[in-house]
Parts: structure tokens; sequence; C-alpha cells
């Protein structure tokens, strides 16, 4: 009696983590809530017998720890760029490939704004600024955040450019998925254009 009396308070408790994890908004406390829901069903289908669902959660519970690592990874690199010289790169696991030939139109000022680009490889000038910019910068991710959705430069390419593009879908449902990333992400977007606009120091002869 009392070993089926604990095996019930442990289903119980696996229901109620699942149903806390179907009904959490953000990625963490849901993967924190699926991983806990996963080993209180390995539990209680050990104490019943059930095999083959003990070995479902088996599997997804490293499943869903290697996804909460994976977004905690992605916070502290997110932390750590605000902190140094406000690299993307930690974007890059969320991003695709595309390239782009020399005098090619990256982006273009008022245009719908549709995703972001990390240069990989090659130059591009900011045209409006006549700044020019190379491997390990991030572009067009404002344009996430402006009121028309429009974008705010042109960016031409001065060499032939290998690039990384994030979709702006995937941009929100990271930042909506996590308020942690949210915050970073408008913390490094602060920082570049504190830096863009920051006067520069004039060098001695």
């Amino acid at each position: 009696m009392d070993h089926q009396y604990y095996a019930e308070l442990v289903g119980v408790a696996a229901a109620a983590a699942s149903l806390y994890a179907a009904n959490s908004r953000t990625i963490i406390p849901l993967r924190v809530a699926a991983i806990v829901a996963n080993a209180l069903a390995m539990s209680y289908s050990f104490l019943h017998g059930t095999y083959p669902t003990f070995a479902l959660n088996a599997i997804l519970l490293p499943l869903n720890a290697w996804r909460l690592y994976g977004m905690h990874k992605l916070i502290r690199d997110i932390d750590a760029a605000a902190r140094s010289d406000l690299n993307a790169a930690w974007l890059l696991p969320y991003m695709r490939p595309q390239a782009f030939k020399a005098g090619d139109i990256m982006m273009r000022r008022d245009e719908h704004a549709t995703g972001a680009f990390y240069l990989v490889a090659g130059e591009v000038e900011i045209v409006e600024l006549g700044k020019v910019s190379g491997p390990g910068t991030l572009l067009g991710e404002i344009g996430l955040f402006t009121p028309d959705g429009k974008r705010i430069s042109t960016v031409r390419c001065r060499t032939d450019v290998q690039a990384a593009c994030i979709d702006y879908d995937r941009f929100k449902q990271l930042y909506f998925q996590n308020p942690e990333f949210g915050f970073r992400l408008l913390h490094l977007i602060v920082g570049r254009l504190q830096e863009s606009s920051a006067p520069k120091s004039p060098t001695s002869s």
C-alpha cells in the first residue's frame, strides 16, 4: 500500500510539472519544468513497471537538458559580448549562410526589414555614415525595433561578403521566449549605438 501510494504521488507530481511546462511562456522555465516532469515520469514508470514510458522519458530528459544548456550558453555569450567588443557571434547557431558580391546592396534604407546579418568575411559600407565595417559586425537588428519596421541605413558591399542571416521571425521567437535574451539584446544594441555615435579621439602625430 505504501509503495502504491508513493507511486501515485510521483505520478501526480509528474503530471503537474508537465502542465506547468505546457503553460510556460518563456523557454527556460519550460525546459526546467520539462526536465522535472521527465525525471518524475521515469520514476513513476519504473515503480509501475511501464518500461516503454520509462525509455521515452529517458530520451526526452537529456534532450531537454541540452536545450536548456544551449539557452543558458546563449545568455552567457550575449553577456560577454555586451561587456567586451559587442561581437554577435553568439547568434551564428541560429543563422543561415548568405553570400554577396562586391557592389551588392545588402540592405536599403526605408525598405521593409526582414532580417539581420552577421558579417563573417568581407567589408561593407554604411552609406549614410560613410562607415566601413568588417567581420564580426551585426547589421540590421535595429529594424526589429523601429515603429514602422523599416531599415534606417543603406549597406553596400565593398568586397565579396560572406554573411549569416537571421529572419526576424526567429529573432522575435528568441526575444519573446526568454526575457533575459531580450534584455541583453537591447543592452548590446544600445552599446553599439553609443559606440557608433561617440566622437573619435584625435590621434597624435
